[in-house]
């Protein structure tokens, strides 16, 4: 098994947003849930804040480049979040 990014686990852990590129666009995102989907490909559940149009996309980490996690917290999930994300046959970590 794909062991989990311990720069996501911490960044869920600890509610900091991220920085990273995706898709060759820059984004702003809040992780929300990070686990395995159903493909066996490591997925990124987040609330998006700049760099694209969906508000909680699911990324694939695996497409994912500079990945950063900053200074800045969040205190809540975004207004979709629901725990135990059903894209995801196996969580890592969750709000």
């Amino acid at each position: 098994m794909i062991p989990p990014h311990p720069l996501v686990v911490q960044a869920i852990q600890e509610r900091r947003r991220l920085r990273l590129t995706y898709h060759g666009r820059t984004r702003l995102a809040e992780p929300q849930c990070y686990g395995i989907g159903h493909r066996g490909t490591e997925l990124l559940r987040v609330h998006q804040l700049q760099g694209g149009s969906q508000r909680e996309p699911l990324f694939n980490l695996a497409e994912i480049s500079d990945l950063v996690m900053l200074d800045e917290v969040f205190t809540a999930p975004g207004p979709h979040y629901k725990r135990d994300d059903s894209a995801m046959k196996i969580i890592f970590c969750q709000l």
